[in-house]
């Protein structure tokens, strides 16, 4: 490794520092909180941890933990602290944290070195960075120096009376709590992060390392308490395996009743208590295998149990009297940061359910200030408006830029401006109005309500946008129906009505009553053709329409189809042009018959005048194949005329439900618009897709594609 001379003056600078702050006489966990903090300028660590063994160079014999002062709420990973300990060198690695419920997936650099000297394991010493420049390789000569002076000064602390009663503690649970001096100091020193804590998570994470570093737990967890439910709800842990008990899994947030184990005791006592083998305690069970001594403490806010601390470890006397007065005092001081943060963290998860809530809302909406300019807007403004983000520039008003948006498009353009005038002179009223846009065609209804403060005064108003296209198309729809077949069914009953009472009144000569009865009859059948395509039109729309598939030639089709169809063509001259190669097709004999039948009808029906009416069929190739059709084999039919035509405009709506081109020749030649809407819904049954070409005055040509027969299709 290369070091600069000016980094090898940085590394010495700061292991000089380093080693001053280490050898320095106040308690250990002061020294090495500005310990941390001094390497963060030459290390630039995002949080660090020490984990030391007072009196053994065992990992899990009366473990120690250290923690920066500002740490990270992320969870340290104790079996990535093992694992160094074990290999014995600096390791560097990339890991991954964070990624549930509470906190986002951060990819972080990690630095372990475990502290080795005279052939024993004393500790371990951790960094992690978030960001990729963070433990550079440089400072393996620093870290290197650091070791042996963190070895000693852990030496030191296990020969020290606070550092024997670690170890040598025993007895039954304590009733005096008082204090130490240093824990007093502890409590000091956490004011400031307690104080200027808002963020839930990393309170309670900062609770929990600050009580496990003091009282020498090898394990501990944060459950805040769920009142409505008398649940304990985990909120943030460390120490424990994965094969841990209730509540300590990682995952979404783990839930147990407020009447289980020690927690739950402390809960509803509102007492810190404390357990020193859980295993030999009836009721309770331990949080974690091979976990004995257990201390739970609330954090009371008013006249309830918040939240509650639970230390655990494998040593039946880890914890004492000092241990339970400091984690005492600590749920003390932590009560008013606690509801502080509470409160906070209820106020952004409301303001982030109705953000939430105000984004994906398929109603367009926005906020307007008193002068008609928009404050605030949802995803739905821009889309219903065709805005695209153009409300997110300053000085947007609805008045002037909306209309001058819409106004290619708007139907009546005074109306959004009338509408506009109203709202400003008029601000306390409720308005609703629709506006009809074209280019596409769509209605949209506006609501405008004015908005308030606490006050009563009005601030602005808040406009709703709602999309009814589809409302106004099915009224309309709904309307043609009623007009089309009312129509269709009034003028043959007359005519049946008509006739039946002539027939009734009277006797006529043979001819006139076999007349006036061929007359009943084609009446009557017009009905029944009308109620048969109603019933077909609504079994398409509902999918039970089953289609009765085999391998069958357009040929005999089309043999059966000009026979039925020869008393239609007095005027006509039917074309019909069919190549000699064309393939067999896997398709409903009777359903391609109705196509191709409803076709010719149409084109005999639209032109009044006569001529020639073209019937083709070959296979098709495929640029002749409509846009975004399947890929395959296809046969194309075809069907032309040189009738009326249709208006270029009214291409797209031909194939709604009851929908008629609107001029003097289709009202002449009538129908209820549903011949070429179940048509279609017959092609697309079987795969394939149906499109036309038209002119006025030159005629139209419809043309569908058919599956050609295969292996696949008959099986």
């Amino acid at each position: 490794m290369t070091v600069r001379p000016d980094q090898s003056a940085q590394t010495l600078s700061a292991f000089g520092a380093a080693a001053r702050v280490l050898q320095g006489d106040d308690p250990l966990h002061l020294r090495l909180h500005r310990f941390f903090d001094l390497l963060r300028d030459t290390l630039h660590h995002r949080d660090a941890r020490l984990t030391c063994w007072l009196q053994s160079a065992r990992p899990g014999s009366t473990r120690q933990q250290y923690y920066s002062a500002d740490a990270w709420p992320y969870p340290w990973d104790d079996g990535l602290t093992r694992t160094v300990a074990r290999e014995g060198v600096i390791s560097r690695r990339v890991i991954a944290l964070g990624g549930g419920t509470q906190l986002p997936a951060v990819r972080a650099t990690y630095l372990g070195a475990s502290i080795m000297w005279g052939g024993r394991l004393w500790g371990v010493f951790e960094l992690r960075a978030d960001h990729a420049d963070g433990l550079r390789a440089a400072t393996d000569e620093l870290i290197g120096g650091l070791l042996p002076q963190l070895a000693a000064v852990i030496a030191r602390e296990g020969e020290s009376p606070s550092g024997q009663r670690a170890s040598e503690r025993a007895g039954d649970t304590p009733t005096g709590l008082t204090l130490r001096a240093q824990d007093k100091q502890q409590l000091v020193a956490l004011n400031g992060s307690l104080d200027e804590a808002i963020d839930l998570h990393a309170l309670l994470s900062l609770l929990l390392r600050r009580a496990l570093e003091v009282s020498g737990a090898e394990a501990g967890a944060v459950a805040l308490v769920d009142h409505e439910r008398d649940e304990l709800v985990l909120h943030t842990f460390e120490g424990f395996e994965d094969e841990a008990g209730v509540g300590m899994q990682n995952g979404p947030r783990q839930r147990w009743s407020v009447e289980t184990g020690l927690a739950g005791r402390a809960v509803q006592s509102r007492r810190a208590l404390l357990v020193r083998d859980v295993t030999v305690e009836p009721g309770l069970h331990g949080a974690g295998v091979g976990l004995r001594a257990e201390l739970a403490a609330p954090i009371v806010i008013g006249a309830d149990t918040a939240a509650v601390i639970i230390l655990s470890s494998p040593r039946s006397n880890a914890f004492g009297e000092d241990e339970l007065a400091f984690v005492r005092a600590l749920c003390a001081r932590a009560a008013l940061p606690l509801s502080r943060a509470l409160h906070y963290q209820e106020a952004i998860e409301s303001a982030l359910y109705l953000g939430q809530v105000f984004s994906s809302l398929p109603t367009g909406l926005a906020l307007i200030d008193i002068y008609g300019k928009v404050l605030r807007s949802n995803p739905a403004w821009d889309s219903l408006w065709g805005l695209h983000g153009r409300v997110i520039r300053e000085n947007f008003h609805v008045s002037l830029d909306l209309i001058a948006h819409l106004l290619p498009r708007l139907h009546d353009p005074l109306k959004l401006t009338t509408f506009c005038d109203t709202m400003q002179r008029s601000p306390a009223k409720d308005l609703i109005t629709t506006i009809h846009l074209t280019h596409p065609a769509q209605d949209l209804e506006v609501r405008s309500v004015p908005t308030r403060d606490s006050k009563d005064h009005i601030t602005g108003r808040l406009w709703a946008v709602s999309d009814v296209t589809r409302e106004r198309e099915s009224d309309r729809l709904k309307g043609e129906f009623v007009s089309i077949v009312s129509h269709e069914l009034r003028t043959p009953l007359t005519s049946i009505l008509g006739y039946t009472e002539l027939l009734l009144s009277r006797d006529f000569p043979p001819d006139e009553r076999h007349q006036f009865v061929t007359t009943v009859y084609t009446e009557a059948n017009r009905l029944s053709h009308l109620v048969e395509d109603l019933l077909e039109m609504s079994r398409i729309e509902a999918g039970k329409v089953k289609l009765n598939r085999w391998v069958i030639s357009l040929t005999n089709v089309l043999y059966e189809l000009t026979t039925q169809l020869n008393t239609q063509l007095m005027n006509h001259r039917l074309l019909i042009d069919v190549t000699s190669e064309v393939p067999p097709i896997y398709a409903d004999r009777d359903k391609v018959k109705q196509i191709i039948f409803n076709l010719l009808t149409n084109a005999i029906k639209y032109s009044p005048s006569g001529g020639e009416i073209q019937l083709s069929i070959h296979e098709a190739r495929p640029d002749e194949l409509p846009a975004g059709h399947t890929a395959g084999r296809w046969v194309l039919v075809s069907v032309r005329d040189q009738g009326i035509g249709i208006a270029e405009d009214d291409l797209p709506r031909i194939w709604e439900r009851f929908y008629r081109v609107d001029n003097t020749n289709t009202r002449r030649i009538g129908g209820t618009g549903l011949g070429l809407s179940i048509t279609r819904g017959l092609v697309e049954l079987h795969g394939g897709q149906i499109a036309v070409e038209s002119e006025i005055g030159r005629g139209s040509r419809f043309f569908f594609t058919l599956p050609v027969s295969n292996e696949l299709a008959r099986r």
